[in-house]
């Protein structure tokens, strides 16, 4: 409340009052005032009347402009306005304030915390809560010009009882600074949050969001059901599980997932606008009531929230042969190659299923003619047998390679396998998922990864003597052994390993026919073993004696089978036999002559063990049948002639 009729009576300045900057325009359906608000119900305070206009329609409104002159002459028809002009005044009241009273413009924050007051308070039939409204009005407009003059009308209040109306005025000035709240005074009480799964490697998480979530999105990702849009009421918080979709389009060493989404919450906010009501006389001051609260909707977006993964991993390759043994023919080398993930978890897409491809590539070394140790890598002047590759495209498992080397050599041979960055394609070299330069190998000269090509021998048999006689009826026999198609393996210390050739020896009633198999009417006798080292050098075997009553022929076949040899060199000799029934290896059991009295040997069978003529071998036989001078004669004329 400003200076009255009273004050008016007493004294009345001028005031110099500016123009507004918005213009009022005439409310729809509002009658211009053709009277003078009233003071009706307002409360003297020492005189000093405080409280709310009544306009000509029964509303209420109340002084907007502390010092000015009060507004006593008929209103004119109200505005809305955004702005309040400043003015400045020179008053000489009759309690006993002079001064010159200035404020300025009123807009923005000013203005809503004064159109709060006036709509949330101002339309009250109490009579004492007007002038705590009064009161806030001027406490919203006080600054360094007019603090003065309203100061001194709170002393007067002071000295006349109305201490409290002063106090109540403050403090629902205090409230407007809070609770007049502009548009987008809501928002969510809580941000997106992204979590990541503890798990090792783990590519998944879940996202809380806060109440008025309207929408989520996932880039880099998608939801728990599949899809990368969710729709949400917003009416309450909450959380949806998520997962990564790394490596599309292209495979990366750095993958992000990325969410973010909308909100709309519903808001109240107070226009920052008053209604104006001016006086019909400009020197008069503007009454001023509140403008409705605006209720809404405030919307904006969440977020966005990313985690970042790193693909980065190693891999770990190991192999296994499946048999050890390679025969010579065949040479047919198979390896099983093992690759796992040896840090990091192999880089996957979703969708499809697709493992990172990488290429693993393998040497295989040899032939060494001994074992090699156990190495990180090969001799410097190792020799390579062979090199293969194989595609890695299932990700850890094993995959089997084999390579074929016709006519291999014999010898120790043992597979290299390793994962080179280098040896990559352009695109994964490009994703950088494998460390720059990496290379991941297994060991050289691992045992599970060592193949063996056998040796293999060849041997002549020669027989000392081809005739068995009573007197003479121990074979002495000898072994000479040759190579082919490589060495003779050694062991760890360098030395041949020893192959054991079994002699066995066969009894025939007829002369032997030389074949692959001994004759099923051949009958064993028994048999020797030769333990051999040497290549092209002549070894005796251990005798053997033909039994006291064996008669006909013996024949020898020489063998090397697996059951004469050591278990450590099974397999690496390979298994042979020379021919049943070689020349050389045959001999005629001879009857004794006068002790058994049995009948003479044909001639034609003499001849074929010892190289002398038909008439030496038939004087043989008369020799044998009675006939000694006839069988004398002819071996002396055969000596003459020899």
């Amino acid at each position: 409340m400003n200076d009255h009729v009273r004050v008016r009576r007493n004294r009345t300045r001028k005031p110099l009052l500016a123009a507004l900057l918005a213009v009022p325009l005439l409310l729809p359906g509002a009658v211009p005032a053709a009277q003078a608000a009233s003071l009706d119900g307002m409360i003297a305070i020492g005189g000093y009347e405080m409280g709310a206009f009544i306009l000509a329609d029964g509303s209420l409104a109340y002084c907007l402009e502390p010092g000015a002159q009060a507004p006593l002459s008929a209103q004119l028809p109200p505005g809305r306005v955004s702005e309040l002009p400043g003015y400045s005044v020179y008053v000489d009241d009759a309690w006993g304030w002079s001064g010159q009273v200035r404020t300025s413009p009123a807009t923005g924050e000013v203005m809503r915390q004064l159109n709060w007051v006036l709509a949330e308070h101002g339309n009250t039939t109490d009579s004492e809560k007007a002038v705590a409204v009064q009161i806030a009005l001027w406490e919203l407009r006080r600054e360094p010009g007019n603090a003065a003059w309203i100061d001194g009308k709170y002393a007067h209040f002071n000295r006349n009882g109305g201490a409290a109306f002063v106090t109540a005025g403050k403090r629902l000035a205090a409230e407007a600074k809070t609770a007049a709240v502009g548009p987008g005074n809501v928002r969510p009480d809580a941000p997106l949050e992204l979590t990541q799964d503890t798990e090792d490697g783990a590519e998944s998480g879940a996202v809380s969001y806060p109440r008025g979530t309207t929408e989520l999105k996932i880039a880099g990702g998608r939801f728990a059901d599949g899809s990368t849009q969710l729709k949400l009421d917003g009416s309450t918080a909450g959380s949806v599980r998520w997962s990564a979709t790394p490596h599309e389009p292209a495979w990366a060493r750095f993958n992000d997932v990325t969410i973010s989404g909308t909100w709309a919450l519903a808001e109240r906010y107070w226009p920052a606008e008053l209604i104006v009501h001016p006086s019909s006389r400009a020197v008069e001051q503007r009454l001023g009531s509140g403008v409705k609260p605006v209720v809404g909707q405030n919307t904006g977006a969440l977020g966005p929230v990313s985690a970042t993964f790193d693909s980065r991993f190693a891999p770990a390759v190991t192999t296994q042969v499946p048999e050890e043994l390679v025969p010579r023919t065949t040479g047919l080398f198979r390896d099983r190659v093992t690759v796992s993930e040896a840090d990091g978890r192999w880089p996957e897409r979703l969708d499809g299923g697709e493992m990172l491809p990488l290429l693993a590539e393998g040497t295989l070394y040899g032939p060494f003619v001994s074992p090699q140790q156990e190495a990180p890598d090969p001799p410097v002047d190792a020799p390579v047998a062979a090199r293969a590759s194989v595609e890695i495209t299932e990700g850890p498992g094993t995959y089997d390679v084999e390579t074929s080397l016709a006519g291999a050599s014999s010898g120790y041979y043992y597979w290299l396998w390793m994962i080179r960055e280098e040896g990559q394609s352009e695109e994964i070299r490009a994703a950088e998922i494998l460390q720059p330069g990496a290379v991941h190998a297994d060991r050289f000269g691992v045992l599970a990864e060592r193949q063996i090509v056998p040796t293999e021998l060849r041997w002549q048999t020669r027989l000392a003597e081809h005739t068995i006689t009573p007197s003479a009826r121990t074979l002495q026999d000898s072994v000479r052994a040759t190579l082919v198609g490589g060495e003779w393996l050694q062991d760890e210390s360098g030395a041949r390993l020893q192959a054991n050739v079994r002699l066995t020896f066969y009894q025939l009633n007829e002369r032997p026919e030389r074949q692959a198999l001994p004759s099923p009417a051949a009958r064993e006798l028994g048999h020797v073993l030769v333990p051999m080292t040497e290549v092209d050098r002549w070894t005796e075997a251990p005798p053997f004696t033909i039994p006291a009553d064996e008669r006909g022929w013996v024949t020898v076949q020489a063998c090397l089978i697996a059951a004469d040899q050591t278990a450590e060199i099974v397999g690496k000799i390979t298994e042979w036999c020379d021919d049943f029934g070689v020349p050389d290896e045959t001999a005629q059991i001879v009857e004794p002559l006068a002790e058994t009295g049995g009948p003479a040997p044909r001639p034609e069978a003499l001849g074929t063990l010892f190289p002398i003529s038909p008439e030496v071998a038939l004087g043989a036989a008369l020799l044998g049948m009675g006939g000694l001078s006839l069988g004398i004669a002819l071996l002396r004329r055969r000596a003459r002639l020899m």
